[in-house]
């Protein structure tokens, strides 16, 4: 049977139609659970007990950039992505079940509203931890809507902010109409790309299961020479090179 990361072309059509793609069975159950460990430990040996969220932890873990270079992830993305595609950065959400930031729902927002690339050359991977639903907080999105450009948002803080605040840069007053929102049930161990302009957000965690993803921002190679792209002061993205790939994990 061939191997569900080796994309197909109605997959490649789908994801240059919708502006986003769900590929399953990505990392074995056991990959996420090794990974979910070391994020977990991280919080815990840090004093992080409302498990805010990690940015940034594969500078310091190599464990965690040979998942971002992991070759399943790296053919998906060459096989969407025209030019070759470098890492930005990693933040991971734990979005723990009964915790204060459990109740955390991102705006509907377009990742790209942050590093402002020119369209197209910036995109995002999603890997869960544990399967997600409406219950415990997956994401929705509006197929289609990655052929805007960066529309109006309201601006929000996005990353630490406060319990009870949601983050996004919110752009409900200017999405047009004609996108219908689409939930985004996710099964642990998919990985989901997400291009840079594609409208989508997520629902609170009202379970008592968590709800663990690590977000990947990826973009083509030269993204940060681009006159307008931001670094950002907390994520701070840099490009680093996916290769050579990693084959264990």
């Amino acid at each position: 049977m061939e191997d569900s990361f080796i994309l197909t072309r109605e997959q490649i059509l789908f994801y240059r139609k919708n502006g986003y793609l769900v590929v399953p069975h990505v990392l074995t159950c056991e990959q996420c659970d090794k990974m979910n460990q070391i994020f977990e430990q991280y919080a815990k040996d840090h004093g992080d007990k409302e498990f805010k969220g990690i940015m940034n932890l594969d500078r310091e873990d190599h464990r965690i950039r040979d998942l971002l270079r992991y070759y399943k992830i790296v053919l998906i993305l060459d096989a969407l992505q025209d030019g070759e595609v470098v890492g930005l950065q990693s933040m991971f959400l734990f979005k723990k079940g009964g915790t204060d930031y459990a109740p955390q729902a991102w705006n509907p927002h377009q990742d790209n509203a942050y590093p402002r690339a020119p369209h197209g050359m910036y995109l995002t991977g999603n890997i869960p931890f544990a399967d997600q639903d409406r219950e415990n907080g997956c994401m929705y999105i509006y197929p289609g809507s990655h052929m805007e450009s960066l529309l109006p948002a309201d601006f929000f803080k996005s990353f630490h902010e406060e319990p009870g605040k949601n983050p996004g840069h919110d752009v409900s007053r200017s999405l047009p109409l004609d996108y219908p929102r689409v939930d985004l049930p996710m099964k642990k161990g998919s990985v989901l790309i997400l291009h840079g302009n594609v409208v989508h957000g997520s629902y609170p965690n009202r379970s008592q299961r968590d709800r663990p993803m690590l977000l990947i921002p990826f973009g083509t190679k030269g993204i940060t020479q681009q006159p307008n792209f931001i670094p950002g002061k907390t994520a701070k993205r840099e490009e680093f090179s996916l290769r050579p790939l990693s084959y264990k994990l």
